[in-house]
C-alpha cells in the first residue's frame, strides 16, 4: 500500500489520468445498462412492427418526406411531448421512436416513459441503421401527378 501512495505522489498526472479514464469507463457502462431495455436493434424493431407496433419519426418534415419507414407518423420532439392525447390512442401498442442517427430518440423515450408510456422504444442507430440494413423507405417527394395519368388513360380508352 505504501508503494501505491509513493507512486501516486511521484506521478500525479499519470494517476489523475487513470482516475479520470476509470470514471468515464464506468459512466459509459452505467449509461449503456440504463438504456439497454429501451434501445431496439433493427431486427428487433422489425419483429415489433410485425406485431402491430407503430413508428413515430421525430425528424423534420423535409427529411421525413425524403424517406421514412412505412406507416410511420411524423412528429417533432416538441410535438411528441405536447400530443400526449394523440399517443394515448396507441397505449396498447408498442411505440418505436426513430430519428436520423438514434441520438435524439432516448430523450423523447425517457420523456414518454416518465409520462406513463412503458411500451416506448428507441430505434438504435435511427434511420441510418435502417438504411444500412438495406431496408426500404417511403419517399413522398416523388409523387406523380394524377392529372397526367388520367389524361393518358382517357386517350387509350
Amino acid at each position: 500500500m505504501g508503494q501505491l501512495v509513493e507512486f501516486t505522489n511521484n506521478h500525479l498526472v499519470l494517476s489523475a489520468g487513470l482516475v479520470i479514464s476509470l470514471f468515464f469507463v464506468l459512466y459509459t457502462e452505467f449509461r449503456l445498462q440504463a438504456t439497454a431495455g429501451i434501445n431496439l436493434s433493427v431486427p428487433d424493431a422489425i419483429r415489433l412492427l410485425n406485431q402491430d407496433a407503430v413508428v413515430v419519426d421525430i425528424r423534420p418534415a423535409e427529411q421525413f418526406k425524403k424517406g421514412h419507414i412505412t406507416g410511420s407518423r411524423n412528429l417533432t420532439p416538441d410535438e411528441v411531448s405536447a400530443s400526449e392525447e394523440r399517443l394515448k390512442g396507441l397505449s396498447g401498442r408498442d411505440i418505436i421512436i426513430a430519428c436520423q442517427s438514434g441520438m435524439q430518440c432516448n430523450r423523447v423515450v425517457a420523456s414518454l416513459r416518465n409520462k406513463g408510456f412503458d411500451r416506448v422504444f428507441s430505434l438504435k442507430g435511427g434511420i441510418d441503421a435502417w438504411t444500412a440494413e438495406k431496408l426500404p423507405l417511403v419517399d413522398t417527394t416523388k409523387r406523380k401527378s394524377k392529372g397526367k395519368k388520367d389524361k393518358r388513360n382517357k386517350r387509350r380508352g
